[in-house]
């Protein structure tokens, strides 16, 4: 990132759900607070508390209600903030629309609604009709806001279709920080070096809800191990995650259960290896993205946006095999990237056979998919973006309108 500018710019607020384990949207909200620091402008964070699923009864209800409400008062700095601005990372469900709104309700009345940034990462709305009880509580906390961020076209057009005005809608792509791989080694990456007997390294890294993936990704590996082929060295990377639209899995522990049933019955064949890493952060998470050479994540999760794990993946030079769920399309292609609609455990098992014999396929999607990373998402450019936008420029932002 670049230097520290010598004239401090802000302050910026930034309002956002900091939930215990990891999130896409805080994940990309704090990529922008610390590239911002380090140009010069001054963020502050208000983050608001989200309640943990894995916790009952009334006390936890009671924690949770006095962690929200000590985040409204720190909210109250906003009725004094004059020329400061407020970006809020706004929730989509009715309770975080109710834990959203005192925030974004203080902002306009301490800033005017021309300093408000409202930002869209998930895309449940995308579901809504336009005179849906959600649909109405959305566009009023949306009038607060001067601009309003979003990750793709298809969301633009929702947006619009749900009667929010087009010049208030702004296309700011997500990014990531991780370290790109130079060029010239993307396509080395996936030569298999001679005397040594090939291997495929496959990786699926997010949180583990089922639907995004990690059951057919494991029962393909399983379907793998009882097939002949090359060598399988594969990672199971995240943590267990309680969600609305887990699927599948009554809890947590019966998730577990069936995690570690499966790996053991993988793991007895002599061709699939797997390992479950339970989350990774920093140079440990870099290092499982630049040893692999195939990304799998089939998501058909019913809120996903633009992960920003394939934003890692198109950086760490590996061809990636997913869906078209969400704005996934907007940063990946058919050349980029096998994509499909959804992937059965049957379909995935036989992409990664038909990659497992070709590298030569495996190095073209991963150059493309490097290309357009660099090309469209680093992250020099995406600060850039919000640069313009907090700037108040009516240009593009991140590529959109």
């Amino acid at each position: 990132m670049t230097k520290v500018s010598p004239a401090v710019r802000g302050p910026v607020y930034f309002c956002y759900a900091n939930p215990a384990g990891f999130s896409g949207q805080k994940a990309a909200t704090e990529l922008v607070m610390r590239g911002l620091t380090l140009r010069g402008w001054l963020c502050r964070s208000l983050p608001q508390p989200m309640f943990d699923r894995t916790e009952g009864g009334k006390l936890a209800l009671l924690r949770f209600a006095l962690a929200v409400l000590a985040a409204w008062l720190r909210s109250t700095r906003l009725l004094a903030g004059r020329g400061a601005w407020l970006c809020v990372n706004l929730g989509q469900t009715r309770s975080a629309f109710c834990r959203d709104a005192i925030p974004l309700l203080l902002g306009r009345v301490g800033l005017g609604r021309e300093r408000i940034v409202v930002s869209l990462h998930g895309s449940l709305f995308m579901g809504w009709a336009r005179d849906s009880r959600d649909a109405r509580l959305f566009r009023l906390l949306l009038a607060n806001a001067g601009q309003i961020t979003i990750l793709g076209e298809s969301q633009r057009r929702q947006l619009v279709s749900l009667g929010v005005p087009d010049a208030r809608i702004r296309i700011v792509m997500n990014s990531c920080d991780l370290a790109a791989l130079p060029a010239d080694v993307v396509a080395p990456k996936h030569l298999r070096p001679a005397g040594t007997p090939p291997t495929l390294h496959c990786l699926h890294l997010s949180s583990l809800i089922a639907t995004k993936g990690y059951p057919e990704y494991l029962e393909a590996l399983q379907f793998l191990s009882q097939r002949e082929g090359d060598a399988i060295d594969a990672v199971l990377c995240g943590r267990l995650v309680a969600s609305d639209f887990s699927g599948r899995f009554p809890n947590e522990a019966s998730a577990e259960s069936w995690i570690e049933h499966t790996l053991a019955e993988i793991n007895r064949s002599t061709r699939v290896r797997v390992r479950w890493v339970k989350g990774a952060t920093g140079a440990a998470k870099a290092a499982l993205f630049h040893r692999a050479q195939v990304f799998v994540l089939p998501t058909r999760y019913a809120v996903e946006a633009q992960p920003i794990v394939l934003l890692e993946a198109m950086a760490a030079g590996c061809a990636i095999v997913t869906t078209q769920v969400g704005e996934i399309p907007s940063i990946l292609d058919g050349q980029s990237a096998i994509l499909r609609p959804e992937y059965s455990a049957e379909t995935l098992a036989a992409t990664l056979q038909g990659l497992s014999c070709s590298p030569e396929t495996c190095a073209h999607l991963a150059v493309s998919a490097h290309s357009r990373f660099m090309e469209n998402f680093q992250v020099e450019r995406h600060l850039d973006g919000w640069e313009t936008l907090l700037d108040g420029k009516r240009s593009p932002v991140g590529g959109g309108r």
